[in-house]
């Protein structure tokens, strides 16, 4: 892939890394805490080893300042240790998938994660794993063995649609890679959702609340448009966060970048620009809520339900608060210092199939 091009490149890419990554985006939400961190980030360390996404002590070391546990657990922050445990199992998935179609776009291996993709796609649907799978396949396998009992058909339905899209997000997130372009401005935000796995990781929070969410208020307007509105402040924080890891690798997916190319402003321009949007959703977000609360009145839906709901989406909040944190402060996953020669993180294990180059 080419390096950072235009007015990226230089004087003022090379100062952008501290300025941008440390910048606070104010967000109204409420950040929760779970009570048992240290015996989840445990149980998951455990499973990562068992499945071979980690693969030695060291591995472990460096996940455990990645800190995805404090991450997560905010947005489930009354669910049971195991419970809590198996969302953190499926980002830890997520985040290292992201990281294996990074290393294939810095290794001219692009194929290579198509070809993981297609195969994840498979167990996803029901194929069994074999002795040629990688840790991610059987991982998924496991995931998806132990949801199994724990939620209704509906449920998982959606959690294979949406964990479909994620993948499907990928893919068209590589043909940009492919070509070192960005997407256009107005298509940027639709694929960058998709491609983030926050919508089976809503799924995630949602079935931690022991109430299923109606069909009729899943698939509603507001309903939606909250679930989107959060995916979009998530997405657009990280990418103001992350900017320098991105120009460090000429990633082209980046609403910064996506911006500046489509605007012809400097970097600092987009970057509040980027910010002006995220207040925007979030009074999407806002609107949506009241919306959402005259929908379930006029549904007659029962006070458990209801309460079950409000949780949720204030799950989903504290979620979207406490990774503003994370990206700024909690985290080593957007540390300059850990930028090899390549563009990749040091952290980046090779889980891809086929040679190495």
């Amino acid at each position: 892939m080419s390096g950072p091009r235009g007015d990226l490149a230089g004087h003022e890419a090379g100062t952008m890394p501290e300025r941008h990554r440390r910048r606070r985006i104010a967000l109204p939400f409420s950040v929760r805490r779970h009570p048992d961190e240290e015996t989840i980030q445990r149980s998951v360390e455990l499973w990562a080893t068992r499945h071979g996404l980690l693969a030695d002590a060291q591995a472990v070391r460096r996940f455990r300042r990645h800190r995805i546990t404090t991450l997560m657990t905010a947005g489930c922050d009354t669910a049971d240790v195991d419970m809590a445990a198996l969302v953190v199992e499926v980002a830890t998935l997520a985040f290292i998938l992201d990281d294996q179609q990074n290393n294939a776009a810095r290794t001219d291996r692009v194929a290579a994660y198509d070809l993981l993709n297609t195969r994840l796609r498979a167990v996803l649907h029901g194929a069994d794993v074999n002795a040629e799978d990688g840790p991610l396949a059987r991982a998924l396998t496991d995931i998806l063995e132990r949801l199994g009992a724990r939620a209704s058909a509906d449920w998982h339905a959606r959690f294979r649609r949406d964990l479909t899209l994620a993948f499907d997000g990928h893919l068209a997130e590589n043909v940009f890679r492919r070509k070192s372009d960005g997407p256009d401005a107005e298509g940027f935000p639709s694929l960058r959702r998709d491609a983030s796995f926050c919508f089976p990781l809503f799924d995630m929070f949602e079935l931690c609340q022991g109430v299923p969410v109606p069909s009729a208020v899943h698939d509603s307007r507001p309903y939606q448009v909250i679930r989107e509105a959060i995916a979009d402040i998530m997405c657009w924080t990280n990418d103001v966060h992350s900017l320098h890891m991105e120009q460090a690798a000429g990633e082209p997916v980046n609403y910064v970048m996506v911006l500046q190319r489509a605007e012809a402003c400097s970097t600092d321009q987009a970057v509040d620009e980027v910010c002006r949007r995220i207040g925007l959703r979030v009074e999407d977000l806002l609107s949506a809520r009241r919306e959402l609360s005259a929908l379930l009145i006029g549904l007659s839906a029962p006070r458990r339900v209801r309460d079950a709901i409000s949780r949720c989406v204030g799950g989903f909040e504290s979620w979207a608060g406490r990774m503003e944190e994370w990206d700024r402060t909690g985290t080593d996953r957007f540390d300059s210092s850990t930028i090899g020669a390549s563009g990749l993180p040091s952290y980046v294990a090779d889980l891809l199939p086929g040679p190495r180059n």
